[in-house]
């Protein structure tokens, strides 16, 4: 069996890569058709933010366990490992004491304004030891073996859900926040102004508390353009802490807001996720999220190049020989479920009578693109089932320690995607939730648990030991291409059905 021969098509920005084509492709479905396997064709889209060597790497180890039940496999490897560059970006802003020294400032003003009908263990109303604080921050970014304080760590939603009560006046709280200014936050911010202002350009470093530190930063344009003077300073004087307040101002309304609304994600994750987005902008990987989904996209565009569209014309123009397969089933993991979104659209075209068995693997797709899909396409999806884990080990999965203590799915629809708290198929939060995530404030939500209740044993929350079909005992997003029981779940599907 050579898999990486008869069993992978490689795609970049949707189109053949690296020793595929058209004609490859077509020898490999020749080959498939040929053999004719009884559990018919299996397509297996892995997930975006893995290299090619990864990808393949999925290949090689699920290619035999797929073939010996069956079945035909064909592995489409699409992403060239860009996320390694995002991943190396996280690091970093996780060791800068500028973005440590943010984190603790908006972390102890959503503290003090968090209404207390909210708060946890009345933390509360201005009930912050701030100085405590600062030192249990210390010991949480040095990798100490302890945890926060459980209303800043994984206190998950803040008790109580929303809250009835005001974000505070941006100009008042800054005011508030520029009387308090710390020395080690001062200190942090004027070492990222002298970094972006060395001695000698046209704007000196200031002279503000004493410090002519300098710090590099991966702080975006915008953000250093809100908190500090664009235009080069004529005079000697102190860099401007009240627009530095405003900036930590604005990020701690965002975070009370959520927060009060119920759609914050933990109080520490969420401190986390507004000051990646204020501070960092696309240093943290939106514009590379945008980019794959992209690409999912233009693998179907019409053309000899695109392999998913080349797929489904070979595949029409195979049945019209009378030379098809039994069934097909599409395997999807994380950003591979957004793929099939794009290939059940094509194949309405192409294919216009085949209908295909679908399995999700913690699916990164949203709820209004796939309730898209099934608006225009349910009639194509013969048999459903999705595999993800619980909230509760969702919110344990740390996809950046210390940085990010929640898994990658929380991620992305709390940093990734344009707006955020956008609900993600994959994620249990958005269909168990029900009084936060209504039907009537979400009808996309309420359409995708529609279909699901319509499918038997449509969702399989891990960790679970059930039926032969509904197991699944991974605790990681990244687990449930290799974790043994689902896999052994997703190869009862294949051979044995639903």
């Amino acid at each position: 069996m050579d898999i990486q021969q008869d069993h992978v098509i490689h795609l970049e920005n949707g189109r053949f890569a690296s020793g595929s084509s058209r004609d490859e492709l077509n020898r490999i479905l020749s080959r498939a058709l040929d053999a004719n396997p009884p559990g018919g064709l299996v397509l297996h889209f892995h997930g975006g933010l893995v290299n090619e060597a990864s990808a393949r790497g999925i290949a090689d180890r699920l290619a035999p366990i797929y073939a010996d039940d069956g079945a035909y496999p064909l592995f489409f490897v699409w992403e060239s490992g860009v996320w390694e560059t995002i991943w190396n970006n996280l690091e970093d802003i996780r060791k800068e004491r500028f973005f440590q020294e943010v984190v603790k400032k908006v972390g102890e003003w959503v503290l003090k304004k968090l209404p207390s009908d909210i708060a946890v263990r009345g933390a509360g109303g201005g009930l912050v030891d701030e100085r405590k604080l600062r030192q249990e921050f210390d010991a949480w970014f040095s990798g100490a073996s302890l945890e926060l304080p459980e209303q800043v760590a994984d206190a998950g939603t803040v008790s109580g859900g929303r809250s009835k009560g005001a974000a505070p006046r941006e100009r008042r709280l800054a005011e508030q926040i520029e009387a308090a200014l710390d020395r080690d936050f001062k200190a942090a911010v004027e070492a990222v102004y002298n970094g972006l202002h060395p001695k000698g350009s046209d704007q000196p470093a200031t002279r503000g508390i004493g410090s002519q530190a300098s710090a590099q930063s991966l702080i975006s344009p915008e953000a250093a353009d809100a908190m500090f003077e664009r235009s080069p300073v004529k005079t000697r004087g102190l860099l401007s802490w009240a627009k530095v307040a405003a900036f930590v101002a604005r990020v701690v309304i965002a975070c009370l807001k959520r927060l009060m609304s119920g759609r914050g994600h933990g109080v520490y994750p969420t401190l986390v996720e507004e000051v990646l987005r204020a501070a960092y902008g696309d240093k943290i990987g939106a514009f590379i999220w945008s980019s794959m989904k992209t690409d999912t996209a233009d693998a179907f565009k019409a053309g000899e190049e695109t392999g998913g569209y080349a797929l489904l014309d070979e595949l029409h123009k195979q049945a019209a020989r009378g030379r098809s397969f039994s069934k097909i089933t599409l395997i999807g993991h994380s950003t591979g479920a957004i793929f099939i979104g794009h290939f059940l659209a094509a194949a309405a075209a192409r294919l216009p009578g085949q209908q295909f068995d679908v399995v999700f693997l913690a699916p990164a797709v949203t709820h209004g693109d796939f309730a898209r899909t099934l608006a225009q396409h349910r009639d194509r999806i013969a048999h459903f089932r999705m595999f993800g884990m619980r909230d509760a080990l969702e919110r344990k999965d740390q996809m950046v320690k210390i940085l990010y203590p929640r898994s990658l799915l929380y991620f992305v629809t709390g940093l990734l995607e344009p707006e955020i708290d956008m609900p993600l198929v994959g994620m249990q939060r958005y269909l168990s939730e029900t009084d936060l995530f209504n039907p009537a404030d979400f009808p996309q939500v309420a359409a995708v648990a529609q279909f699901l209740d319509q499918q038997p044993d449509a969702t399989v929350w891990s960790v679970i030991s059930a039926a032969p079909g509904t197991s699944s005992q991974a605790e990681a997003h990244g687990d449930f291409d290799n974790d043994e029981v689902t896999v052994e779940s997703v190869v009862h599907i294949i051979g044995s059905g639903f």
